[in-house]
């Protein structure tokens, strides 16, 4: 079951090893991403970085959504990490997704970004994938770590 989609350019980092994979009481981590799938050297740094006893897998979308679909994934409780709201959206749209939390996404270089949080900036393109992500009967929203207030996100995106 996947307990949690996070949108965080950073996908394996510090606050997942030592926070979310605690508090959400994960079994594995699945990094979805045809990009990172594609080059085997990030995909190895990202096995590397998984937290102790957390099994992780590196999938392109497809890849993730067949992993995803299996029924023998209901019996886990999964963290789904990925990289670009297109990404996202993909998964939103071919799994059972019940809640997304745009984390961290900022350092995407373009012009005319919009702060839609701290931590959540979106150019046009972004922006699209966002509106359709908050048209979807999902909990949206943004929470950096566990202790910090989620950021109801669908106002905030249906604005902007």
């Amino acid at each position: 079951m996947i307990v949690q989609l996070r949108l965080d350019e950073r996908l394996i980092h510090g606050q997942i090893t030592t926070a979310w994979s605690r508090y959400l009481d994960v079994h594995a981590i699945v990094v979805a991403s045809d990009r990172l799938a594609a080059d085997q050297l990030a995909s190895q740094v990202l096995l590397m970085a998984a937290p102790a006893g957390k099994k992780v897998a590196v999938k392109t979308i497809e890849g993730a959504v067949k992993l995803l679909s299996d029924p023998r994934s209901e019996k886990m409780r999964i963290l789904v990490i990925v990289d670009n709201p297109a990404d996202a959206l993909a998964l939103a749209r071919s799994l059972p997704i019940k809640e997304i939390n745009l984390a961290n996404y900022v350092k995407k270089k373009s012009p005319d970004k919009t702060e839609l949080a701290r931590t959540v900036r979106a150019d046009a393109e972004d922006l699209e994938a966002f509106k359709e992500l908050a048209g979807l009967e999902l909990h949206l929203y943004s929470q950096l770590i566990p202790s910090q207030d989620q950021l109801e996100m669908k106002e905030i995106i249906e604005k902007a």
